[in-house]
């Protein structure tokens, strides 16, 4: 297994090494090169020569080039044009939110769809089995910043059940530690902290997890579909195992895979933020700030925004290649 793991890290360093020569160029691409974007509005020919001089951008291409990765190395991404303040400390606090919203969709989007998707497949063609595919069907075409105003009207302001602005109410005098409000309240044993922050979690988590639920459920009926028909379960059945083998070793452990694949995807999306449902429930994660990045053209933000992102989706695809080593061992081989 460290053998697996350690050949699919180095397979992943040419992914980001491309990507920072892609952004490298973007940078020099743009108005008025990379001092102006980096200065923002305040940028003069004074203080644009004076960071030209600081940064190296009068020496040669390669060795701008070597600069610029030794900064990428060092996290250092410069300063936010919007706040002043340095690009990784604004994505350490508000990433903590976005980490919350996506750890609550998925588990709504895999604890739910997972086993629905696999009853649905057993029981193809029944009452079920249609709901669950015309259910799915509603979830991919419904626009995730209708279904957040429908659920912040309903649960919110109409029945006043869960609360629809922020991370957390602004009263709840919680300690944090980590910025991940629910586990600041469990280590802290602040318990009217963490009920509180996870009741903020809901409606934006559901609002995020309608489309990851859709297509995990489809996915699953598919897939089991698939495998049911194969003759390795036909054979495993003849011999009289018990359907609750045949079930976990046979049917669910091969139809997995496909499946893990999308989660692994949908995981990564989700962790690039959740722009719209974050807008709609003022949810202060980094979907939200990277939003006013672009509408500010803020760009050091943009670029360390790609860089974490790219980082992110690397060890997302990292740990679904663990997952499936799990699933299926044939794939160490391979």
């Amino acid at each position: 297994m460290a053998r697996f793991i350690v050949r699919r890290l180095l397979q992943l360093i040419p992914t980001l090494a491309a990507l920072s020569v892609l952004l490298f160029i973007w940078l020099r691409a743009l108005p008025g090169g990379p001092e102006a974007a980096l200065l923002g509005e305040r940028a003069t020919p004074e203080t644009q020569a004076a960071i030209r001089e600081r940064l190296g951008l009068d020496e040669p291409i390669l060795g701008q080039y070597a600069a610029y990765v030794r900064q990428l190395l060092q996290l250092d991404f410069g300063t936010s044009t919007q706040t002043r303040q340095p690009v990784l400390e604004e994505f350490l606090n508000r990433f903590p939110g976005t980490i919350e919203l996506t750890a609550t969709a998925m588990v709504i989007a895999v604890g739910v769809g997972i086993p629905l998707g696999y009853f649905a497949a057993r029981r193809r063609g029944s009452l079920l089995d249609n709901l669950t595919v015309g259910g799915s069907m509603v979830g991919i075409c419904t626009p995730i910043f209708f279904l957040a105003f429908v659920l912040k009207w309903i649960f919110g302001e109409n029945l006043g059940w869960l609360p629809t602005i922020g991370r957390q109410s602004p009263g709840a005098g919680a300690t944090h530690i980590t910025n991940l409000f629910v586990l600041d309240g469990i280590i802290t044993r602040e318990w009217d902290a963490a009920w509180d922050a996870f009741l903020h979690l809901l409606l934006p988590g559901i609002a995020v997890a309608s489309i990851p639920f859709a297509i995990i459920v489809r996915m699953t009926r598919a897939s089991v579909l698939e495998v049911l028909g194969e003759d390795y379960v036909r054979t495993a059945e003849s011999k009289g195992l018990t359907h609750r083998v045949v079930r976990g070793r046979h049917v669910l452990r091969n139809a997995l895979l496909p499946v893990v694949t999308a989660i692994g995807v949908l995981t990564g999306a989700l962790l690039s933020g959740a722009v719209l449902t974050e807008t709609v429930f003022a949810f202060n994660g980094i979907g939200l700030f990277v939003y006013e990045a672009i509408r500010n053209a803020d760009y050091p933000v943009l670029m360390g925004f790609i860089m974490f992102i790219a980082f992110t989706f690397v060890m997302v695809n990292l740990l679904v290649d663990i997952s499936y080593s799990i699933i299926d061992p044939r794939v160490r081989v391979n």
